[in-house]
């Protein structure tokens, strides 16, 4: 974080001071057990926890406090009716104190880190950037990546997740991109808006932090995305279609899979350039081309897009690909939806090993998760030798894949993480492939620590 006053705090949350407005802080934390007395502590209040309740217990490890209700012990406050929003205040203050030349808000329903990774790396070979870690991408993650922007910071990549309408709208207020990117329109809190039409909607939300003749990258094989409705939303905007059909601006050529690579030539306006991407499926081609698009837009060397786009490493638990033990591990814990369970399954189809699924439920897919889930099923029997189940809706999964023909033997369904990590290691022998996929929730990462296939 940039050093600001608590003066200048106090007057960018519209907060009412109690101390020296001339205390310097350098650092902000919203977890009371890592602060340090040049910190400021925001105190935030959860379904499970209320920041307030530590306030007294740090008083000597921090340098002051955004709190909703004053406290009898120094030594300084900044009182706020709402901490959450101070929280994005804070934030706004950091954004505009930054010098930055350009900011790229990715949004979507899957492969929003990935591509947020991949632009990041691409923009480095130019820029001095700044983008967010991990799945920071909401009302709390978004803030905590602004207050992270050093002055001379170039370049901004940062990621926007929603569960509801307006949760974008809020976001891109925050970070006022330059370029947005819309990596797809799924299924993914399908519970909490009904239609993919208005998850579609939602996501548009990121042009309302833009101006007028901003440039929008999209999704150019997604109909929802070219419909009389999206073109009404981006008439005032420069559009720019990425996809792997040919009538896109950006679309890829002689696509070939490595064993642990992707390469191929993307073809843009402005040329085209041979791409390797250190990852295996489709998807990552796709993500890859968003990087490439951004890159255009950014005035980045197609050399250095395609250093970038090579330079690139999957996150933690986000399809890492390698050997233990003389067997494939494909980790893919981070978080499940119909489109990445594919995309996953595909990965698996194409490893000439024996190929053990373990897969557990995807959440947050409201009335649709039945279908979601045998479809899965359905996919998972033409891909794998085994099927290993976890969660009350992969039970679906199991029962689709037999009714398609997938021997029953093979496909098995538990309620426990250590009865199935149990039965996977009378499973799995040498040279086997084995996926790991399921929402975060779930945690199936225990699965692949507790049979021993862990990556240490």
């Amino acid at each position: 974080m940039m050093t600001f006053t608590l003066g200048q705090i106090s007057e960018a949350c519209n907060g009412r001071l109690i101390g020296d407005p001339d205390t310097q802080i350098t650092g902000i934390s919203t977890d009371s057990r890592n602060v340090n007395n040049s910190d400021i502590f925001i105190a935030l209040k959860g379904s499970r926890f209320d920041g307030h309740d530590f306030i007294e217990e740090m008083r000597a490890r921090v340098g002051a406090v955004v709190t909703e209700r004053e406290f009898p012990v120094p030594p300084y406050d900044i009182v706020v009716p709402d901490t959450y929003k101070a929280l994005g205040d804070i934030g706004r203050l950091c954004r505009d104190s930054a010098n930055l030349r350009l900011t790229v808000g990715i949004t979507g329903s899957v492969g929003k880190t990935t591509t947020k990774e991949l632009v990041a790396s691409v923009l480095k070979e130019r820029y001095k950037t700044h983008f967010s870690k991990g799945n920071f991408n909401n009302h709390i993650g978004l803030p905590l990546t602004l207050c992270g922007l050093e002055r001379d910071t170039e370049a901004l990549v940062c990621e926007m997740g929603m569960s509801n309408a307006g949760e974008i709208e809020y976001l891109t207020g925050l970070a006022r991109p330059d370029i947005a990117l819309i990596t797809n329109i799924g299924v993914s809190h399908l519970e909490n808006l009904g239609t993919r039409e208005n998850i579609r909607n939602a996501k548009l939300e990121i042009l309302k932090g833009m101006k007028k003749g901003s440039v929008v990258i999209l999704d150019g094989d997604e109909p929802l995305l070219r419909d009389d409705y999206a073109k009404e939303a981006l008439k005032d905007f420069k559009v720019v279609y990425s996809g792997f059909g040919i009538e896109n601006d950006i679309y890829p050529l002689d696509i070939f899979k490595g064993s642990n690579y992707i390469a191929f030539d993307a073809i843009s306006p402005q040329g085209e350039i041979r791409i390797t991407i250190p990852a295996v499926g489709d998807h990552f081609v796709k993500n890859a081309l968003f990087a490439y698009a951004a890159g255009i837009e950014c005035g980045v060397p197609f050399d250095g897009i395609a250093r970038g786009i090579a330079a690139y490493l999957p996150g933690e638990l986000r399809q890492k690909i390698y050997v233990k033990d003389s067997v494939r591990v494909i980790a893919d814990c981070y978080n499940a939806s119909p489109e990445s369970m594919t995309a996953a399954l595909n990965v698996l189809g194409g490893c000439s090993e024996r190929r053990i699924a373990v897969l557990g439920d995807m959440l947050e897919l409201g009335l649709m998760s039945e279908a979601a889930h045998r479809a899965v099923g359905v996919k998972a029997s033409e891909n794998a030798d085994y099927i290993l189940c976890y969660g009350t809706q992969a039970r679906l999964i199991m029962r689709a894949a037999v009714e398609n023909g997938f021997d029953q033997r093979r496909a098995m369904c538990f309620d426990d993480i250590e009865a199935l990590s149990r039965k996977l290691k009378q499973i799995v022998t040498e040279d086997d492939c084995v996926l790991f996929k399921a929402s975060r929730r779930m945690k199936l990462e225990r699965a692949i620590t507790l049979s021993g296939l862990d990556g240490e």
